[in-house]
């Protein structure tokens, strides 16, 4: 678990290290055989020769004649030569004795049993005057050499030189390559670890942060590309792939782009079309109201004026005959205003289902406006209403039927009338020009009434739906006004609330001629507001 936790470094570096580690525990254990070998064979000559200078100087110094100094000489020899662990030394004349030893213990080496042995395998003969022997511990070899004098041999020195202060030696000798391999091993490691850190850990994690940040869809940054071999060849791709990607990625938003603009362009079209077919609906539902209208009004106007005109005949009769007296030409009074009554209500209900004979001429609105004022100011004055009038100051003149259109102005202010019984203020407004509307003037009716409830406001442009008590109107007036402003290609709505008063506003074309030749040319549905 925790190698699969190490980085690439780590991991490279571990198997770099265990296999030098291997190979120098290998090498070391096979070198510390071959330098024991050499230096078993080293220590070896040295000893013989060293045994052979020594013989030699004893015999020079005729040490053996001087015990004491014969001693001093062999303590030198082995302070000077420390594998030698014993000396001693045997004189043949007169006869075979001890001369001297350095061993405390007075045990002596002996070399005199082995001449007579033949095919001895641990002992080597170096010369005519050496000999040497095995212990058989094997950790020691006893070399016997001799003393001549005159080419006579009249004393023999006897070493016993140590095997184990080779292992020392050598193990000293391994150590110090051991120390010096682990010195060169520690340098790789800096110098694989350097190689690493520059070769291969920067630019990956310069790649790696490259990949975060287009991970983070910012797809302009770029890896460095420090060298040519496999990890910059790698960076050079992941830039190239970086640079496709990102340009993928434009011309893929561009497309995303337009084809989110053709989508809101093709709804708005769909949602053009469908308000106009909305607007179709309601024309042909509102034409097949009209012609089931005019059906009824044709019908009733036929049977019920015919019999209206007799009534009418017969009662002017009885009336210029006097018959019944004062009371009965007070009746008869009366039943002719009824009778006037339901053949304005018919005329009105025959007028409402054609469409009006527009005679177009340039008309001043705003002096239309002040006349149908003067027309209704008796009953204003009667009913105490007061007049504002809030008419902007250059009001342009506009083509249209100055009688229909009169005709309008007088339903609105009859309604406003009407909603105003105990008195208040009627407030005419004209605006020009209209942000919204430049060719059109906006005429504006504000009562300060008893307003309307918003689901009768709904449809009190409907044809004989009456908001008012019995009697007081056939709930057309609305309708025959919203119908001669949708001739004049206009519009009227009606915005109120219970208590705070009604508005009622007109956007009257300054030439309603242009919409109708474009009409003609191309059909098209005029959208015509809803009462709010």
């Amino acid at each position: 678990m925790t190698l699969r936790r190490l980085g690439l470094q780590g991991k490279i570096v571990l198997i770099i290290a265990v296999a030098v580690i291997s190979v120098v525990a290998v090498s070391t254990y096979i070198a510390m055989l071959l330098t024991r070998q050499l230096v078993e064979e080293d220590t070896y000559r040295k000893a013989l020769a060293q045994a052979r200078s020594i013989a030699q100087q004893l015999e020079d110094e005729h040490a053996l004649e001087n015990p004491p100094v014969l001693v001093r000489a062999l303590r030198q020899l082995e302070h000077d030569f420390p594998s030698i662990t014993q000396a001693d030394v045997f004189t043949h004349v007169p006869e075979h004795r001890l001369v001297a030893t350095t061993d405390p213990r007075g045990q002596v080496l002996e070399l005199d049993h082995i001449r007579d042995i033949q095919n001895y395998n641990d002992y080597q003969q170096a010369d005519p005057d050496q000999i040497t022997i095995d212990t058989p511990d094997g950790n020691y070899w006893i070399m016997g050499t001799a003393i001549r004098h005159d080419g006579q041999s009249v004393a023999c020195l006897n070493l016993k030189v140590s095997k184990l202060h080779l292992s020392v030696i050598t193990e000293r000798l391994v150590l110090r390559n051991l120390l010096v391999t682990l010195a060169g091993l520690a340098f790789l490691m800096l110098v694989i670890h350097v190689f690493f850190l520059q070769s291969i850990r920067k630019p990956v994690k310069e790649m790696i942060r490259v990949m975060d940040s287009a991970e983070g869809k910012s797809l302009q940054a770029r890896a460095r590309v420090r060298s040519h071999d496999e990890i910059g060849q790698l960076a050079e791709r992941l830039n190239r792939m970086l640079a496709r990607v990102e340009s993928f990625n434009a011309e893929l938003g561009q497309k995303v782009q337009d084809a989110t603009a053709e989508l809101e362009r093709r709804n708005e079209e769909l949602k053009r079309i469908n308000e106009e077919l909305f607007e179709t609906q309601k024309t042909l539902a509102r034409s097949e109201r009209l012609a089931i209208a005019g059906q009824l009004a044709a019908g009733l106007a036929h049977e019920i004026g015919t019999p209206l005109n007799s009534i009418s005949g017969h009662v002017q009769l009885l009336a210029r005959q006097g018959v019944g007296g004062a009371a009965g030409a007070r009746r008869l009074e009366i039943i002719e205003r009824q009778i006037d009554s339901i053949v304005r209500s018919v005329k009105q209900l025959l007028s409402w289902t054609r469409q009006f004979d527009l005679r177009l001429e340039k008309v001043d609105v705003a002096q239309l406006l002040e006349d149908s004022l003067t027309l209704s100011s008796p009953t204003l004055q009667h009913r105490n209403i007061h007049v504002v009038m809030d008419w902007a100051r250059d009001c342009p003149q506009a083509y249209a039927d100055p009688g229909y259109l009169q005709q309008v102005f007088l339903n609105l202010i009859n309604n406003s009338m009407d909603a105003m019984p105990n008195g208040g203020t009627l407030t005419t407004r004209t605006r020009f020009p209209v942000p919204d509307q430049e060719k059109a003037l906006v005429i504006e009716f504000v009562d300060t009434g008893v307003g309307i409830a918003q689901e009768t406001l709904k449809r009190i442009f409907e044809p004989m739906f009456r908001s008012k008590r019995v009697g007081t109107g056939a709930g057309l007036g609305l309708a025959i006004s919203d119908q001669i402003i949708r001739q004049h290609k206009g519009s009227i709505t009606a915005e109120s609330e219970p208590g705070h008063g009604t508005r009622f506003t007109i956007i009257l074309p300054l030439d309603c001629r242009e919409q109708t030749e474009a009409e003609a040319g191309t059909p098209r549905v005029s959208k015509v507001e809803s009462p709010a």
